[in-house]
């Protein structure tokens, strides 16, 4: 029953292949969305769709961009392909379970198209009295069911991970596993932590729309308030889940690129994610600063907040180190590039979300472009330049196939233009206070409004051109490598067959020129 055909198949490959397929197309859906919403701004006053259909395509685009594309392929996908391999396991230690939770995300997405279907702009966030169903159609009721299942099924592979990774670690001991383990582990504990938070509250939510309940409606006794708790409460340790596998990609490339034996900032770097994943879990409300907290919360979650930036910084410095030592050898190398890019752009979202945990400064700024610039930085940003350098770094493991180094350095300067082009001048729009969500706006800042356009149709334009290079590669690219079916496979140089004479191998990564 094991290899049962891809319909039934319990293998952790399939399986990862499966989740990369399915979610591929939520991706380009989300980001059609995005450069529709970018689209909407090319006139101020005259809008391409009408508010109505604007406030769909921003919730549309949030919970498909975070719960449909970035954590199913980072940690369904890779989590589930690469975990066994880099354990030395067959498999991950419940295949049943990991199969189910794959397949829990097929009609997660069909209550998303419903949604979409029944019209659902009450914004990702859901925040009560929005999405009460006297101001909401029946399209919010499914995309709360939506979440749901994709919530259990993050719960499922959270299990399996955390479960095989632990059941390693007590054999093998600490110190001998990659951080890109650690990173997992660490991300399936945030999230068994945090899901059960948000399901609570969106069951509630939903009882209030359909029951007659009142956990949340002030006429009944409910409080408000009481949601954006519950769903911060989530919400804030989704962004570690989103980024923490990447700060683990980063970090093992990084490590492979010193090519020593010390591990220079290996437990630096491992009990800085820890700090991060302790961190991260209590400072919710500083999303809440508008909510009027009293002034020793708000010093409280503005002060963890701040400190959060010490292991943040203990990372990035420990990732610079390593590349300075010797990396200048592979100047030409598009993932050098790639962990560049990210570092400079997460640094630049991690610098604003600083400046955002003072209470103070986010009273000002707080629903403006700024907040929007911060976390696309941070998340967009971040996180798909992680799911880039992945599939850059493993697929000839993936597919035995060689990568195209001139397209991607092409490639790799198409998206760094199109990220800073859409995101950076947003900053700006956010500091004259033009706040976020609204679909028109003063035509004084129309010249920002078009530069955002133009970069958001190019990083639509790089994220095509990444697909083509990925089909380029398996229809003219060398064969290096055939592990299909293959259980261990140890991700090194040595490890490698030599290739055919215009292609050379860095790491794990191959290319030809």
């Amino acid at each position: 029953m094991k290899n049962v055909g891809w319909l039934f198949t319990l293998d952790h490959k399939r399986v990862g292949w499966f989740i990369w397929w399915l979610v591929f197309g939520g991706g380009f859906l989300g980001l059609s969305f995005s450069v529709l919403i970018r689209l909407n701004y090319l006139d101020p006053y005259h809008n391409i769709v009408s508010p109505e259909v604007y406030n769909y395509l921003v919730t549309s685009h949030g919970i498909i961009m975070i719960f449909f594309f970035l954590m199913p392929v980072l940690i369904g996908g890779f989590g589930n392909y690469l975990l066994p391999l880099l354990l030395g396991l067959a498999d991950l230690n419940l295949p049943r379970l990991n199969a189910l939770s794959a397949w829990l995300l097929l009609p997660a997405t069909i209550c998303l198209f419903l949604s979409m279907i029944g019209g659902a702009g009450v914004g990702w966030t859901f925040y009560p009295p929005l999405s009460h169903s006297a101001y909401s159609g029946w399209g919010v009721d499914f995309l709360m069911f939506a979440l749901h299942m994709a919530g259990v099924s993050s719960v499922l592979g959270s299990i399996n991970f955390i479960s095989t990774i632990m059941g390693v670690v007590s054999e093998e001991g600490i110190g001998r596993q990659s951080i890109l383990i650690w990173s997992y582990l660490f991300t399936s504990m945030l999230l068994l932590f945090s899901l059960p938070v948000l399901a609570a509250g969106i069951t509630m939510l939903l009882f209030d729309r359909n029951f007659g309940t009142s956990f949340f409606d002030p006429m009944g006794g409910g409080d408000p308030v009481l949601f954006q708790h519950l769903f911060w409460f989530f919400g804030h340790p989704e962004v570690y889940v989103l980024i923490l596998p990447v700060f683990g990609i980063v970090s093992h490339i990084c490590m492979t690129f010193t090519n020593n034996d010390s591990l220079f900032g290996y437990y630096g770097l491992v009990l800085a994610m820890l700090a991060i994943v302790c961190l991260g879990s209590v400072v919710w409300a500083h999303h809440m600063f508008m909510v009027g907290l009293d002034v020793h919360t708000a010093v409280f979650f503005s002060s963890v907040t701040m400190v959060i930036g010490i292991p943040t910084g203990i990372k990035v410095f420990s990732w610079l180190i390593m590349l300075g030592g010797g990396s200048w050898r592979r100047i030409g190398d598009p993932i050098l590039w790639w962990i560049i890019g990210f570092i400079i752009l997460f640094t630049i979202g991690g610098v604003t979300g600083i400046m955002l945990s003072a209470s103070i400064l986010d009273t000002l700024l707080h629903d403006t472009w700024f907040v929007v610039a911060h976390f696309h930085y941070v998340l967009s940003l971040g996180s798909y330049s992680g799911v880039v350098i992945s599939f850059l770094w493993w697929w000839p493991i993936i597919t035995g196939y060689s990568l195209n180094v001139f397209l991607l350095q092409g490639h790799w300067l198409v998206s760094m233009t199109g990220f800073n082009l859409c995101f950076f001048p947003m900053h700006y729009l956010g500091m004259c206070g033009l706040p976020r969500r609204v679909c028109v706006y003063d035509p004084d800042f129309y010249a920002f409004h078009l530069l955002s356009t133009y970069g958001a149709v190019l990083s639509g334009i790089s994220a095509f051109f990444l697909m083509f290079i990925l089909w380029e590669s398996i229809s003219v690219g060398n064969r290096v490598l055939s592990i299909w079916g293959s259980s261990s496979v140890l991700f090194s140089v040595v490890t490698l067959p030599m290739p055919q004479h215009n292609t050379y191998i860095m790491g794990g990564a191959s290319w030809r020129s």
